[in-house]
């Protein structure tokens, strides 16, 4: 299917990935964002962690000893998703549920502890993203594999992302802001005619993903 783009409004066209799958809303774009690069600063290692069970630095829901308990940058990426993934979900207030058929992606490349890109499916088979000076795209869901905004091959099929690179989540809900551009009716998307060029497929992010390094409202607004 080719991708298909949200114009209901252009709130979403400076919202960085993560903050689309973790929020979805503009207004709240930069403490997400703060608050996702901060787990990403402590989960590599900026900076020393007390051991102990109290909130960690800047967050509000992951503890000093939950990020003990993650595996570091140095190991593979089919070790470090899936705790990476319990940490956000906890973080931003997901319930994990399995067979909910709702699910947050990550890409992780190697040496990242968060994900390169961040998207999301739902049960009615399709996938969601976006990234910086986009718009929220949409097309059917191809096992996680090709979210809409990582564009279109030469050949004018979905480029695919290397499957041992992405993982996932099944959650109970997504955030309503996420869901509130989800849920829009069909007269509010459009087949995307422009070229597809690659999103982040041919970009190696190093730490913790390339979306958010650097201040903390970098990429909140306007950064991939």
């Amino acid at each position: 299917m080719p991708r298909e783009k949200f114009i209901g409004n252009d709130s979403h066209h400076d919202m960085a990935c993560h903050v689309f799958a973790l929020s979805g809303d503009p207004e709240t774009a930069v403490e997400i964002n703060t608050r996702y690069a901060r787990l990403g600063d402590l989960l590599y290692g900026v900076e020393d962690v007390p051991v102990d069970d109290n909130v960690a630095n800047g967050l509000t829901a992951v503890t000093n000893n939950d990020i003990w308990k993650c595996p570091g940058p140095d190991q593979l990426a089919a070790q470090v998703a899936p705790s990476s993934l319990i940490l956000l979900c906890r973080e931003f207030g997901f319930t994990p549920q399995e067979a909910s058929g709702i699910r947050l992606w990550g890409r992780f490349l190697p040496g990242q502890v968060l994900p390169q890109h961040m998207y999301v499916t739902t049960p009615n088979g399709m996938i969601w993203d976006t990234m910086p000076e986009m718009p929220v795209y949409r097309r059917i869901d191809k096992d996680g594999r090709n979210p809409g905004a990582e564009g279109d091959g030469p050949d004018g099929q979905d480029i695919m992302l290397a499957p041992d690179e992405v993982f996932s989540i099944e959650v109970a809900s997504l955030a309503p802001k996420t869901l509130e551009v989800i849920d829009t009716p069909n007269g509010q998307w459009e087949k995307d005619v422009e070229d597809a060029d690659a999103g982040q497929a041919g970009l190696d992010g190093l730490g913790a993903g390339g979306d958010f390094i650097g201040d903390e409202d970098e990429n909140a607004l306007g950064d991939s």
